[in-house]
């Protein structure tokens, strides 16, 4: 009789277990800097247009990271336990930096690669800061040098950025940092013209 009782507490228990144990964390979410591409087909010529190279965006190392990182303290960041970048920063920042110049400069052909003919231009970005507090205020901060072919410097600036995320989502923190970028885009868009 007492063996019988112990099953029939047993058994419930260890059914609760196995769907507790099957439920795990809650999937990670991936995401992307920059607006999303616009889905209008279009063609355009691109040949005589001027060539402007974006050099690949420099970040602080620990921030060079597929982890969405959020100031915690004064000497200590966590990464998000529900989301996660789709590419390192420094890539996913260049190629966010890049669209948002493309949007701007209409007159000229933004690239990130080596391009076949030399650039009219090469745009230098080094971030000094690019991330989130965790009162959800985004901070960038950034130097710029914008440089003529032969290395001659036309416009150097720095900036500050911030924008506040609408909550503690990592959507909400993507957001701001989208916004954060195209922020930059307007400055370094103007030193260019």
């Amino acid at each position: 009789m007492k063996r019988l009782h112990i099953r029939m507490l047993v058994r419930p228990l260890a059914l609760l277990i196995l769907v507790a144990g099957c439920a795990g964390p809650p999937a990670t979410k991936i995401y992307l800097l920059g607006d999303p591409p616009n889905p209008a087909p279009s063609a355009s010529k691109l040949s005589g247009r001027p060539i402007t190279q974006l050099l690949p965006v420099s970040v602080p190392d620990y921030l060079d990271t597929r982890d969405i990182l959020v100031r915690s303290g004064q000497n200590e960041v966590k990464a998000s336990p529900t989301g996660r970048w789709a590419e390192r920063l420094s890539v996913g920042l260049t190629r966010a930096l890049a669209a948002a110049l493309s949007a701007r400069l209409s007159g000229a052909d933004i690239v990130v690669d080596q391009p076949i003919v030399p650039p009219a231009q090469q745009i230098l970005v080094d971030v000094e800061a690019f991330e989130i507090k965790s009162d959800g205020q985004c901070l960038l901060t950034a130097r710029w040098t914008i440089a003529k072919a032969g290395l001659h410097v036309l416009h150097s600036g720095r900036g500050t950025f911030v924008e506040q995320a609408a909550n503690d989502s990592d959507a909400a923190f993507a957001s701001a940092m989208t916004r954060s970028i195209d922020r930059l885009a307007d400055q370094v868009a103007a030193s260019t013209r």
